[in-house]
């Protein structure tokens, strides 16, 4: 019996051997290996381009990176980097032993094109977050433009009541294929009022501010069906749903 124990536990001894010197090996292989390869992946792609696999390498500077020890990359820095890119959300950034790189990237998605007093254009995003144009991409979004003075300078969060109505009509537009497919400005007169415009016609519309959105959307909807859609958006020169439980039609 005692004889049993002992070979129990020089058992036991031989195997936590084995793997100590197994993680060892592990370990060394791991910090001797290279980076071989760069794994890029870059999220809601289809609707957004400002990033592309190209941009990255380049940001990274992936000719120091390949063939460097992969213990000697640091995935935080990577990571830091490219979430200072203003069209990136967020970026994820980790190793594996085979010596690759991934990479995983989150785009911002743009929600209008902001046009203000000065002729400074930027996007906002889904997040209500300021952001430069793109050389490399155009989004086709709503242009908002008008008695509009905020700029772009750190690309922070919008600040202004007036540009915080404006996003939120452009996010209610851009949820909606009916009105992502019929509005397309989003106009401030100089006495802040909010005019939409529409691509069908010389049709203004004029909204007010952002309470009761979905009512006046819905209120527009109902007209369009009852009217615009058998007459013709031309036969009007305005409609107005600033007022509750109102719509007020102007016909040429």
């Amino acid at each position: 019996m005692k004889y049993k124990k002992i070979l129990f536990i020089a058992l036991w001894c031989l195997l936590i051997a084995g793997v100590g010197v197994l993680l060892f090996t592990i370990n060394q292989h791991k910090r001797n290996e290279t980076c071989e390869r760069i794994d890029i992946e870059i999220e809601n792609s289809e609707s957004n381009h400002f990033i592309d696999s190209a941009m990255v390498i380049q940001q990274i500077d992936a000719n120091q990176i390949i063939g460097n020890k992969i213990a000697n990359i640091d995935a935080g820095q990577i990571e830091t980097l490219l979430e200072s890119n203003p069209h990136i959300k967020n970026a994820e950034v980790y190793k594996e032993v085979d010596g690759t790189l991934h990479i995983k990237i989150w785009q911002r998605a743009a929600m209008m094109r902001v046009i203000n007093l000065d002729e400074e254009s930027y996007y906002v995003d889904e997040e209500n977050n300021k952001m430069p144009l793109s050389k490399n991409y155009t989004a086709r979004v709503l242009v908002c433009n008008g008695n509009l003075s905020e700029k772009c300078t750190k690309c922070d969060t919008i600040n202004s009541n007036t540009l915080k109505t404006c996003a939120c009509i452009a996010q209610y537009v851009h949820k909606s294929s009916f009105w992502n497919s019929t509005i397309e400005q989003i106009f401030v007169t100089s006495d802040s009022a909010i005019i939409l415009v529409t691509k069908l016609g010389d049709l203004k519309i004029i909204f007010g501010d952002a309470t009761e959105l979905e009512a006046k959307f819905n209120r527009l909807f109902a007209f369009y069906k009852q009217a615009l859609s058998k007459t013709g958006w031309d036969k009007y020169m305005s409609i107005d749903v600033s007022y509750k439980n109102q719509l007020v039609a102007k016909k040429r």
